[in-house]
């Protein structure tokens, strides 16, 4: 599959667990601008196939925006646009479905949701499909502290972590998990992606993604979760 250059613009802390899941693997390669300067030069400077932007923006207008994207001979003019934007603006961007903007995600909406959409866009397998509940024993190790927990969900990208004490979003850390029928425990590092909403998710924790795996942790895990998959 082609490389898809995405450009996210004040992309928001809730999906992060996204963009270090789904949208840090191939085929995407992924770039970020918080302001309106940095999008427009990156917008000038480079082709991307998909544009995933957080909106109203105070600065630009939609109306106005567009025609900066699609406008013919622009470099990204035929790129996938797809809109995150608070429930009360939803009615703001809908007439534009299928006239500029490919999708459009509420900020409230679970992260499975951005996904999908995004999945469904470049015809790639969202991760929520290999993602399983299951309560497993996790232990961190973040610096020199250890910390005990268990995960509420996993995936092959991540997991959501039930743990009081919050981590940092962006912070590092170790893990060992003990998955039910496998000798060894897979271990690996991670990144904290956001914390959980208690009045939303009904749980409190954190959701974090995986950046590595040790001694073929990847291939145990994938393993365990398609076996949990047959067992629903």
């Amino acid at each position: 599959m082609a490389v898809y250059n995405v450009l996210l613009y004040r992309f928001p802390e809730r999906f992060q667990e996204v963009r270090l899941g789904l949208l840090a693997r191939p085929p995407f390669v992924t770039d970020a601008a918080s302001r309106p300067g940095e999008f427009f030069h990156r917008l000038e400077m480079t082709h991307f196939r998909m544009l995933i932007l957080h909106l109203p923006d105070e600065v630009m207008q939609f109306t106005q925006l567009l025609p900066l994207i699609r406008g013919e001979g622009r470099p990204s003019a035929r790129c996938i646009l797809i809109v995150l934007s608070p429930p009360r603006h939803m009615d703001e961007f809908r007439p534009h479905l299928g006239k500029g903007v490919n999708a459009l995600v509420s900020l409230e909406a679970p992260a499975a949701d951005l996904e999908t959409a995004i999945a469904r866009q470049v015809e790639v397998a969202p991760r929520v499909e290999a993602r399983v509940i299951a309560r497993i024993q996790a232990k961190l190790t973040v610096g020199t502290t250890k910390l005990l927990c268990r995960t509420a969900n996993l995936s092959t990208s991540g997991m959501f972590l039930e743990l009081n004490r919050k981590l940092p979003v962006g912070s590092d850390f170790a893990f060992d998990l003990a998955l039910p029928g496998v000798k060894d425990p897979v271990s690996g590092t991670g990144t904290i992606a956001r914390h959980g909403d208690p009045e939303r998710e009904g749980r409190d924790g954190m959701g974090a993604a995986f950046t590595s795996f040790r001694a073929g942790g990847g291939a145990v895990l994938k393993e365990f979760l398609a076996r949990k998959i047959r067992e629903i």
